[in-house]
């Protein structure tokens, strides 16, 4: 229940990973690491969720079938001799709420598995509560002397994870204990008794990254280690809204040009523009909208719908963000789902700039709105109609269905969506410049107020109401 309520909808295994469920990854593991192509999935609470997901496997390349446990009561044991109980090899369980990064299941094929009725695995950790929260496991080389559920004091800094490789035999044992103790068998405790039986069991040091996915901050830990690890993998789009009037996109491309970390640039138009030669001479991609796409937010989920690259950036076609302040939307998305930048911070707002006076206090204003409206989802905004912000395509995909404003709107749509999903939002104080007399003149009025208040009171009565 620690993960509430990320899990009211879904199973903890489905919580997303980087923009898949941890639960896939688990399976792509099996699969690609582990030579695996049969898996069973124990399933229980909102098992259609995991079915309708993985459906037989084929997807995946694997065949998966599943076991259903209506007695969950019985705890982590019983599942494991549902599903294991025909088995006439060996086999590896793994737990759907574990996350390994850079782990070396593959060295499990050269285990001498053999040699006991269960091998566990295990990991040096540094914090010693991960341990605590977890068991413990003193061995002697390559075989465990102990295993103890949750201990008070530790021995080592061993932790225990939840990858076992289990024989045949194992499942007799275990279905043995359940005849002695029909309601419930500790299943760590049950390993612990047989270290000191023939064959006894084994135990694998396993490397990389381990993170068990129990709350809203291992989640974000979960994401922040699978971001980082292939972050210099990763693809970078940055997509400037323009009105097809800016006579200096040149200037803007040139500018944004000089951030290497950015793969690409793509400038959204609308269908009747006097630049899109001018940017297609630049070398960059024109993506002209159909004529019967004209507001704000319309032009913008256009362009974003056509974007292929992992990490989605937006700016202005004038020059309103410095180039430099893209490594910091970067340095923070590894850690969120979506980073805004807020023009709130006076130090760093162009003197001259209309981001003063009354337009910044409204900024603030509905910011706030936000914050009051949602205040049990701990969101920190100052500043909803900042375009400037970085966020996984992934993220994008999972809140596009959600995303109903065609207006300028939109911005503070995402903001309220990434919150609404329990994603992770980070806002960052950036620099901001003049922007363009046709962004002014169209967006900074009472109109656009008073569309982001109607948003807002639609969202949360929806909210009350479903």
């Amino acid at each position: 229940m620690r993960a509430r309520p990320y899990t009211e909808e879904v199973p903890k295994g489905m919580l997303h990973i980087n923009g898949r469920p941890n639960l896939e990854r688990i399976v792509c593991q099996m699969r690609d690491e582990l030579d695996i192509t049969e898996i069973k999935i124990v399933v229980g609470y909102l098992s259609s969720v995991i079915k309708n997901y993985f459906k037989d496997g084929s997807r995946f390349g694997v065949r998966i079938t599943y076991i259903e446990n209506n007695e969950l009561d019985k705890g982590l044991a019983w599942s494991i001799l549902l599903a294991g109980r025909d088995v006439q090899t060996p086999c590896c369980v793994m737990l759907s709420d574990e996350c390994y990064i850079g782990s070396n299941h593959r060295d499990l094929l050269s285990f001498p598995n053999e040699e006991g009725i269960a091998a566990c695995t295990i990991m040096k950790a540094e914090d010693s509560r991960l341990i605590k929260r977890n068991y413990s496991v003193r061995r002697n080389g390559n075989r465990a002397i102990r295993l103890l559920e949750k201990p008070k004091v530790l021995e080592n800094n061993l932790l225990g994870l939840g990858t076992f490789i289990l024989n045949p035999a194992f499942f007799s044992e275990l279905s043995k204990a359940f005849a002695l103790s029909p309601s419930y068998v500790e299943f760590v405790t049950f390993i612990d008794k047989l270290c000191d039986e023939k064959p006894g069991v084994l135990c694998f040091e396993m490397q990389g990254t381990y993170v068990n996915i129990n709350d809203r901050d291992s989640l974000n830990l979960a994401r922040y280690y699978e971001r980082s690890t292939s972050f210099n993998e990763t693809s970078i789009g940055l997509l400037l809204y323009s009105e097809g009037v800016e006579e200096n996109i040149a200037f803007t491309i040139q500018r944004y040009r000089r951030n290497t970390a950015v793969s690409s640039i793509s400038v959204v138009l609308p269908h009747d523009n006097v630049i899109e030669e001018k940017i297609r001479s630049c070398g960059v991609n024109a993506i002209v909208c159909s004529k019967n796409v004209t507001l704000y937010g319309e032009k913008l989920k256009y362009a974003l719908d056509r974007l292929e690259e992992d990490i989605i950036i937006l700016a202005e076609a004038e020059y309103a963000y410095p180039e430099h302040d893209i490594n910091k939307l970067l340095e923070y998305i590894k850690e969120a789902d979506m980073v805004t930048g807020t023009r709130t911070t006076r130090q760093l707002i162009e003197q001259g700039s209309t981001m003063r006076g009354l337009v910044r206090l409204a900024n603030i204003a509905l910011a706030k709105l936000i914050e009051l409206l949602w205040w049990r989802r701990e969101v920190r905004v100052s500043d909803v109609g900042c375009t400037f912000r970085a966020m996984w395509r992934s993220c994008y995909m999972d809140i596009r269905h959600r995303l109903v404003a065609r207006g300028p709107e939109l911005l503070a749509e995402m903001v309220v969506e990434i919150m609404r999903d329990r994603k992770r939002l980070i806002e960052i104080p950036v620099n901001y410049y003049n922007c363009s007399e046709a962004m002014n003149r169209k967006y900074r009025n009472r109109k656009t107020f008073f569309r982001i208040l109607t948003m807002l009171a639609k969202k949360r009565w929806s909210d009350k109401y479903n």
